[in-house]
């Protein structure tokens, strides 16, 4: 230390501080943009962005403060215990994103840059197959039919609707039958279904029976 510079130590601080604010919300971007062309989940990515600018420098900030000081470590021990998320993670992979990007703020609050950017990239590289895995699972994507057919118009025949599906041309398998004392319910599991095509379903799902319901989602991992 300078003793005739008495804040020369705290200015390198500030200066390292910055740095690695600067370095975080990089690899915040990239980590967003990177789950966004990898990720199975069925969610709108935009949401990550502001969950890592947010965290990684909050993670920065709390080890750059605490890494110096035992008293202040165990302040936040005991700070944090009485901390309680009320929204649980419901995915595993959502809970490895924040697990890296807590990690980036770990690695960069403790000065180790060169370890966290070589850490980083390596995960980045081994997720690169799960982006052409994820392109070429969306390309050849099904799709959950759901119909429910009511008793009041005479019901349905399930040999009607295998007729009707070979007329349209689609291969699909039947998940669900449930007939009910009010609705006659079928899950269809199609494939190459594309969302465009849903009137033509509906319209001729209708010529069956006026009051069906039809429902088309996505065969993914989707986060409710």
């Amino acid at each position: 230390m300078d003793f005739l510079n008495p804040y020369a130590t705290i200015d390198v601080s500030i200066i390292d501080l910055i740095r690695n604010m600067g370095i975080g919300l990089l690899m915040a971007l990239i980590w967003k943009d990177v789950i966004s062309r990898t990720t199975r989940l069925v969610v709108d990515t935009r949401q990550y962005l502001i969950v890592f600018i947010l965290l990684i420098p909050s993670m920065i900030l709390i080890i750059t403060i605490i890494k110096s000081s035992i008293a202040l470590s165990l302040g936040l021990v005991g700070a944090l215990s009485i901390v309680r998320f009320r929204t649980p993670i419901k995915e595993p992979e959502e809970l490895l994103y924040l697990f890296v990007a807590i990690a980036i703020g770990l690695g960069l609050g403790a000065n180790q840059i060169l370890a966290t950017i070589i850490g980083f990239t390596a995960i980045c590289l081994g997720m690169i197959p799960a982006a052409f895995l994820n392109k070429s699972a969306k390309n050849a994507q099904s799709i959950f039919v759901d119909l429910s057919f009511p008793k009041e118009n005479g019901g349905v025949n399930t040999d009607d609707v295998e007729t009707t599906m070979g007329k349209l041309g689609y291969t699909y398998g039947v998940k669900r039958i449930n007939a009910s004392d009010g609705r006659t319910e079928m899950l269809l599991d199609i494939a190459d279904f594309e969302m465009k095509n849903f009137s033509k379903l509906k319209e001729e799902m209708q010529a069956l029976n006026k009051g069906v319901r039809v429902i088309a989602t996505e065969n993914a991992r989707i986060i409710t």
